[in-house]
């Protein structure tokens, strides 16, 4: 596995809180087989989680240290969480926000209890910049639970989805488990990812992917959203959908 969306950057947000705590979710990782892992610290304009890229990158060149001394053997890259904001596109030019690994892809947290009507004016912006937005977590939403097909006035606009498994394990709840069943159903997810917060988080890998399994009914799309369209995203690839 790919892993595009976790929270094991130390002390930044309400994920991993020291080195040791991302190291041990490190080597939980690489048990699990997860060989490369995008770090997305929260960033929410106005609040202190607003770690700037330089800050992120620096951070990261200390990990990569840390998993060559503890001989851990994964491949780290950076990126964000984003919330949703009208000035997204203004924070990713001045290197306040991250891409995933500093690609063309975007990772971006929607409003859970209601929708944000300016979402699509957002999205058409960034796209117009080159950027491509990719929907954290869709079935968390409360309004995508209620209505699964809201997601493709997002699509439309050239979006990407990204599911956490651990949604189907029972994690977030029923509605999120039944809303992640229905849009692997009907193919809009992209990619997979953990979401994982703190080390007590266990990646259950095996169990999510016969789960994933059982609803795409194909291996290969079951490697296309564990790994091979995360793939791309390293290589800043164009993820072409159907």
């Amino acid at each position: 596995m790919i892993d595009v969306h976790c929270h094991l950057m130390p002390g930044v947000d309400d994920g991993s809180k020291d080195l040791n705590e991302t190291l041990a979710m490190f080597e939980n990782a690489v048990t699990s087989g997860v060989t490369d892992m995008i770090l997305t610290p929260h960033y929410i304009k106005g609040t202190k989680y607003n770690l700037k890229n330089s800050a992120k990158g620096q951070i990261t060149e200390i990990l990569r240290e840390a998993l060559r001394r503890s001989d851990i053997d994964i491949n780290i890259h950076y990126g964000n969480e984003a919330y949703i904001d009208d000035k997204l596109p203004e924070l990713i030019e001045s290197g306040e926000v991250s891409t995933l690994a500093g690609s063309r892809y975007l990772l971006v947290e929607l409003p859970v209890a209601s929708e944000d009507k300016n979402a699509g004016n957002i999205f058409f912006r960034l796209k117009s910049q080159g950027i491509v937005p990719v929907i954290a977590h869709p079935e968390r939403y409360n309004y995508i639970q209620k209505n699964p097909a809201k997601v493709l006035e997002y699509t439309k606009l050239g979006c990407l989805l990204q599911g956490n498994y651990m949604s189907l394990l029972g994690k977030y709840g029923k509605k999120a488990e039944k809303t992640l069943k229905i849009l692997l159903k009907n193919d809009v997810i992209t990619f997979l990812g953990s979401d994982v917060h703190h080390e007590s988080n266990e990646y259950h890998l095996p169990e999510a992917e016969k789960r994933v399994l059982k609803i795409v009914r194909s291996e290969e799309k079951l490697e296309a959203l564990f790994e091979k369209n995360a793939e791309k995203i390293l290589n800043d690839e164009e993820i072409e959908k159907e």
